[in-house]
């Protein structure tokens, strides 16, 4: 138990040190200082051990650096030449020199009061440092001090859970295929310690230790992995969801249903990993692409938008509701969905009514073949299939919530419209 404690609070030191804080985030957390005791008393009034007691030199507070930074799976590097000491965090890092009064973090310098000096081979830091990085409050009195600070994430997920973080987490497991692409496309791959089954691209994405599919994933693999904070997609029943709170474990779910959604998850993914200014540059080049497709769309007359059927499955014949991706891309590259109308996600749809509305355009999501729409008796009266505008295409980019559905409207547009 006193190692999961010492484990807690050096955690918690160390987002002390590193964080930035949103001006949107209103939580804080807050830690007691004194010189009296070798523990620290948090917020929820638990008490932390420290590996010495904090130390009053000409009235600043001084407090550990190596085995607090280690401790938290930080790395200090010491260069002996200038007697500068590195600090990594994440993607955060700080400079200190001992014998000098200023520390450096984020490009920016800071000026002690007290130099930074090494006692019985540990090197100590002034506690201002801290408050000065994370724009904190520091309230010193006599033997005593106290410092708030503020969370690097703190939102409410899609099951309206709020998902609060102190520190960027370096083990991450990905209960959607949608939200592992979205790790690798913002850079954070190598943060990924599980996924589900059917994480299957990029291609690396089948070499990472997978838990199950999203739907029944074995709670004991992911517990035994020890993540940091699970990612959850949209198919995720409730209560395995709820197993794996009640084990303790930080946990973001997710359910988009736009392009917008999308980019919304986006940027959430790169607030909890630290990879803001990369989801960003991503969600730029997505909606440069979603652009690019709607100037064209605006220019096609309502009487020339083609009709289109797409279908997911063939026995029975299932098609696309309005509620869905496939008809938000259908809809965005300037198609008419001939089943919006119906009821459901995901309408089943009889040969007569497809016949009737006469589709300009047919594309199947599934493997199959063009003659296996050709030979369905009364299908060859069909314009798509008197013009062989039958397209069998990747059901992911059409129908997974990731950056790729930017492919599909791509890819929809062309199939409608051609290349212009």
């Amino acid at each position: 138990m006193k190692a999961i404690k010492k484990s807690v609070f050096v955690i918690l030191i160390i987002s002390i040190i590193f964080i930035s804080l949103p001006t949107t985030s209103t939580s804080n957390y807050q830690f007691d200082y004194s010189t009296d005791s070798i523990y620290i008393r948090d917020t929820l009034n638990n008490n932390f051990m420290l590996p010495y007691k904090p130390f009053i030199k000409n009235n600043v507070f001084l407090i550990p650096l190596r085995a607090t930074v280690e401790s938290a799976g930080g790395i200090v590097e010491y260069n002996k030449e200038d007697r500068s000491i590195l600090l990594k965090y994440g993607n955060r890092t700080g400079k200190l020199t001992l014998g000098k009064n200023t520390g450096i973090a984020e490009n920016k310098t800071f000026i002690f009061a007290e130099k930074l000096f090494v006692i019985n081979g540990r090197t100590a830091i002034d506690i201002r440092y801290v408050a000065l990085l994370v724009n904190g409050i520091l309230n010193q009195k006599n033997n005593s001090c106290s410092i708030t600070f503020y969370p690097i994430f703190n939102e409410k997920d899609a099951l309206h859970h709020n998902t609060t973080l102190y520190t960027e987490p370096h083990r991450i497991i990905s209960l959607g295929a949608n939200i592992t692409e979205i790790l690798y496309a913002i850079g954070v791959d190598d943060k990924i310690i599980g996924v589900s089954n059917f994480s299957d691209y990029p291609k690396d994405a089948k070499n990472k230790t997978q838990v199950g599919g999203f739907f029944n994933p074995s709670i004991e693999k992911i517990f035994a992995l020890s993540p940091d904070i699970i990612l959850i997609a949209r198919g995720t029943p409730l209560s395995v969801i709820d197993k794996l709170r009640a084990l303790g474990l930080k946990i973001y779910t997710s359910d988009p249903h736009t392009i917008d959604d999308i980019y919304t998850l986006i940027l959430a993914v790169g607030n909890i990993t630290g990879n803001m200014e990369e989801s960003i540059n991503l969600i730029k080049k997505l909606r440069g692409i979603e652009n690019n497709i709607t100037d064209k769309v605006k220019n096609i007359p309502k009487a020339n938008k083609k009709k289109i059927y797409v279908e997911i499955w063939n026995n029975p014949q299932i098609s696309v509701g309005e509620d869905t991706f496939v008809n938000a891309l259908i809809e965005g590259a300037g198609g008419i969905n001939i089943t919006k109308n119906l009821k459901g996600d995901w309408p089943i749809v009889n040969s007569e009514y497809i016949i009737k509305e006469n589709p300009d355009t047919i594309i199947l999501l599934y493997a199959s073949t063009k003659t296996d729409i050709e030979k369905r008796p009364g299908w060859s009266e069909i314009n798509a299939v008197k013009n062989g505008e039958i397209y069998i295409e990747d059901p992911d980019i059409f129908e997974r919530p990731s950056p790729r559905i930017l492919n599909g409207l791509t890819r929809l547009y062309e199939i409608l419209y051609g290349n212009d």
